[in-house]
């Protein structure tokens, strides 16, 4: 069970006591990602995440910050998504006021070095040439670009682009992040040994003075219809990578449950449709899943697929042939039983962590601003009926809205566009 504050400022606080651990897990999550960029901006938000380890006020340098989380045993991590910035940090419970003060002066009293910048200015722009050169991870990015194509900020890569990580300025990362890390905006999630007062206290000293301001929001990105439907990337690879994808659901959107057991029915683990029917039965992919990604006012449903190239087609008529059929047809209530046991065993397996339990707290309280219960959550699954997973699939697995992301040998996007068909 947790417990929640909130400072006058607006911080919101979360802490769940573990009394039988001896560790801390803390988590801060801002409400900021790279969908809240301008396009010249693109990257800003996670190159100011790089830059809060190259130096604060009370760590100067990168090797101060790191030895004093390593110095502890502790481990120190970050990560940017399109609608959060999460900084977080594992320690023995006896060295959380240390953790704590690290992660608080990283946050509020970042130095954003000149010579530090321009040193990691070059190593995003490494960073990106390798997810560049990897077929498997960019063609997510080109997944996204064929859903919300023309540079709208959900279609762009997180890390933005080299031309734009090069013109980000000092003074432009300043003012966004003046913009948007803000108290109002930061939820803190700590789990372990450690009681609710203790980061109360903690959380009043480091960050009871700063001061109230309103964090900069977002734009809506509706998906839109009347543009091409493929995107391709021609590379000479052994391996065809390609993304299906159909407009998905929000975070909060009444489906989100009912989506969560038509993917796992479709194409979660090795019991899934996609996996025997595709690779088992026909021998047409080694890799096949499927998978939505939800935001605060959209999202997409996707499904991958690594194939040889030849074999493209008949892999893309399988999977769009299991689409079809979980749209005409109802699933049989043995599948909705496994769907439903296979995602709440995910799920509660995943929870066993003191820091997957922070950042099911923090993730949920940044993202929909309420905390739903493991046994609400539970309940919600068991909710959902066959016909609810029809009716769903009937909604989303549209002709007219299918887009498709490959990058492979494969010259014509139109001989791409023409196998779009579900029949």
């Amino acid at each position: 069970m947790y417990q929640r504050a909130t400072l006058p400022n607006g911080l919101r606080i979360l802490t769940e006591r573990m009394e039988h651990l001896r560790s801390v897990s803390i988590a801060c999550f801002f409400g900021v990602g790279s969908r809240y960029e301008t396009a010249e901006l693109a990257g800003v938000s996670h190159f100011i995440e790089h830059m809060l380890f190259k130096g604060s006020r009370n760590y100067p340098t990168a090797q101060a910050i790191s030895e004093t989380i390593e110095g502890v045993g502790g481990a120190l991590d970050a990560s940017t998504d399109k609608e959060m910035t999460i900084y977080s940090a594992k320690v023995s419970s006896r060295h959380f006021d240390l953790a704590f003060n690290l992660l608080g002066d990283m946050i509020r009293h970042p130095l954003l070095d000149p010579a530090e910048l321009e040193k990691e200015r070059r190593v995003i722009i490494e960073e990106i040439g390798m997810y560049r050169d990897s077929p498997q991870e960019w063609v997510g990015v080109l997944a996204d670009e064929v859903v919300w194509p023309n540079n709208q900020p959900l279609g762009r890569e997180i890390a933005g682009t080299r031309a734009t990580v090069e013109g980000i300025s000092r003074d432009a990362m300043r003012a966004y992040l003046d913009a948007h890390y803000t108290p109002g905006n930061l939820v803190i999630s700590v789990v372990g040994d450690i009681t609710h007062d203790q980061v109360l206290a903690a959380a009043t000293r480091l960050f009871g003075d700063w001061p109230a301001r309103e964090a900069k929001g977002w734009a809506p990105c509706p998906i839109p219809t009347g543009v091409p439907r493929v995107r391709l990337e021609t590379r000479k690879t052994e391996q065809t990578n390609l993304v299906l994808l159909t407009p998905g659901l929000s975070h909060s959107d009444p489906d989100y449950y009912a989506l969560t057991l038509l993917s796992a029915i479709l194409g979660s683990g090795m019991s899934s449709r996609l996996f025997q029917e595709v690779r088992e039965r026909q021998g047409l992919a080694y890799d096949v899943s499927s998978g939505p990604t939800h935001y605060h006012d959209t999202g997409i449903f996707g499904v991958y697929a690594g194939v040889e190239p030849k074999r493209t087609p008949a892999a893309l008529r399988a999977i769009l042939a299991e689409l079809a059929r979980l749209r005409n047809e109802l699933p049989a209530p043995s599948e909705l039983a496994r769907a439903r046991e296979y995602v709440k065993g995910a799920l509660a397996l995943g929870l066993e962590s003191p820091g997957s339990v922070a950042g099911w707290l923090g993730g949920q309280e940044i993202l929909l601003g309420e905390i739903r219960q493991l046994d609400d959550v539970m309940a919600r699954i068991d909710a959902v009926t066959l016909d609810d997973v029809q009716r769903l699939a009937r909604m989303l697995f549209v002709e007219e809205r299918l887009r498709l992301a490959v990058i492979g040998p494969q010259k014509s996007a139109d001989e791409l566009d023409a196998l779009l068909h579900l029949g």
